[in-house]
């Protein structure tokens, strides 16, 4: 989540416009339509609170919801908690059939783990490393690879020229990086890509041992997805391994320091063989997005919409933690974000009367996966893509500083000087509107409002950062502050409020829609 450049900051118009009074009448003033319409605003924001965020909190991302994996019979047990919500609300259902639900097709690909296998062979030793512990194998369509392995130094996502040797073989590279964040990915998937492209007949990372057990676990329980790697693809860490390369006459230490290059080097290993399997199953399956809708009160600007999303899913059940817990809660990530969902759907239902554009609640599944509900989402409509003049997305508001929160792509639109005005407007909710303070992650382009951006909607996504509980059993509804959910909620209230009642809708910044196009095109 990357980008700058700044559009006109959009004046407010000031919250209290009061008529003179007539000097012979006495008559009381009266407020002009942008008190009233403050004063609308407040009411909503009156029904949000820490006691309803607290509930959604420990309904949703309580033990028996298991993880809310995608699919899964918690993640169905989710969707129809918060259809019964949004129907509790009165927003009326805008997904399939008159319903809450909308599905969508996913074809899951799952590594068998009675068939996952990594050996690596020299002379009469063979080195075999504990899956899930030590060592990952990602889907693959070629299910297995065997052959000679040739180091080809520090992977790197620039890398393009790639030796003769790799051609046939196992291509094993050193991977730098102590977590499975975007950039060490996309040098991974990248680095994959170049060798596949030479030829590779299958790809080995060796993984720095600041690369923990812990996040080994974490990538080895997320692999299943609706994508294969042409070849097989494993990661190793290095301390499984350091032994059996040091016979081999490469000192993966020394590899650590170095600088990836431009070009691959080639280096014997002595006749080193890497033998890895990932065989895996496919199943087919439905899950559910949920969506509920507030029909506008403009006769004009009823047939355009504000979105509101946040994805309801999580990781389900995986590897124990040292106190043996297993179940992947994702209170934060995201349950938090569907809290604040339903928060702010319940300040829109407490309106005398709707504002002027329509508001869809959109709860998605899928999202780490990669986004994939919300993708079905946006090239399927429940209402006309073309007439959606902004998407709200909430991921992972409710750890971290009490006092504030980021807002991803502040400078890509027109919504991001307008946040900072609202919550200057309203010092009540004691938040600070921060810019990206992770630029080199770039989140702009890793949660569900993507989807919405790539169609060229404005879009801003709000979230409180990462924290070490992140993808853990740790992740608990206890450690949630559900104080700051709702004033982040009310917040996001107040933002989509604006947009939904003025007749001017958000616009991209010119960077900002240039970077978003390079992302898509």
């Amino acid at each position: 989540m990357t980008i700058k450049t700044r559009l006109a900051r959009i004046a407010l118009i000031p919250a209290l416009v009061l008529l003179p009074a007539c000097a012979s009448g006495g008559l009381e003033t009266a407020p002009a339509p942008s008190a009233l319409s403050a004063r609308a605003a407040d009411v909503g924001a009156a029904a949000i609170t820490p006691e309803g965020v607290r509930r959604q909190m420990n309904d949703l991302a309580g033990d028996a919801m298991r993880g809310r994996e995608t699919p899964s019979p918690e993640l169905e047990r989710a969707a129809e908690y918060l259809a019964a919500e949004f129907r509790g609300l009165g927003l009326e259902p805008a997904g399939d059939s008159g319903t809450y639900i909308q599905r969508w097709p996913y074809r899951a690909i799952a590594l068998d783990p009675a068939r996952v296998k990594l050996e690596l062979r020299r002379g009469g030793t063979t080195v075999q490393p504990s899956y899930g512990r030590e060592y990952f194998v990602l889907p693959s369509s070629a299910d297995s690879a065997v052959g000679e392995a040739v180091f080809l130094g520090t992977a790197a996502p620039g890398i393009r020229e790639m030796p003769a040797e790799t051609q046939g073989r196992i291509a094993v590279f050193y991977l730098q990086g102590a977590e499975p964040n975007s950039e060490w990915g996309g040098t991974l998937v990248q680095s994959a890509g170049s060798a596949a492209r030479a030829g590779a007949a299958g790809v080995l990372f060796v993984l720095d041992p600041a690369f923990k057990e812990e996040s080994v676990a974490m990538v080895s329980q997320g692999v299943s997805g609706p994508m294969a790697f042409p070849i097989t693809i494993g990661a190793v860490r290095l301390d499984a391994v350091r032994e059996a390369f040091n016979a081999a006459g490469v000192d993966l230490d020394a590899a650590r320091q170095a600088e990836p290059g431009s070009a691959a080097q080639a280096t014997s290993l002595g006749g080193m063989t890497v033998a890895m399997s990932a065989r895996a199953n496919s199943v087919e399956s439905r899950p559910p997005n949920v969506v509920g809708l507030l029909r506008g009160s403009d006769p004009e600007l009823r047939d355009t919409y504000v979105i509101f999303s946040a994805h309801m899913d999580h990781v389900g059940v995986g590897r124990p933690d040292a106190a043996g817990d297993s179940i992947y809660n994702g209170a934060d990530d995201n349950a938090s974000g569907t809290a604040a969902l339903l928060q702010v759907a319940r300040a829109f239902a407490a309106l005398a009367q709707p504002p002027a554009r329509s508001v869809v609640f959109l709860a998605v599944s899928g999202e780490e996966k990669g986004l994939l509900g919300s993708r079905y989402y946006s090239d399927n409509p429940t209402v006309p893509i073309e007439r959606v003049v902004a998407n709200i997305n909430m991921d992972m508001v409710g750890r971290n500083s009490p006092d504030s929160v980021v807002a991803i792509g502040l400078d890509f639109s027109s919504l991001g000087p307008l946040v900072q005005e609202i919550a200057a407007k309203h010092p009540e909710l004691g938040l600070t509107v921060a810019p990206d303070l992770w630029p080199e992650e770039q989140l702009f382009f890793r949660s569900d409002h993507f989807n919405f951006a790539r169609k060229e909607i404005p879009a801003i996504f709000f979230t409180t950062g990462l924290h070490e509980d992140y993808h853990r059993p740790s992740d608990e509804p206890e450690k949630i502050d559900v104080d700051k959910i709702a004033r982040i909620s009310k917040l996001v209230f107040y933002l989509g409020y604006e947009i939904a009642t003025r007749r001017e809708p958000p616009q991209w910044t010119e960077d900002g829609l240039a970077q978003v196009r390079a992302m898509t095109r």
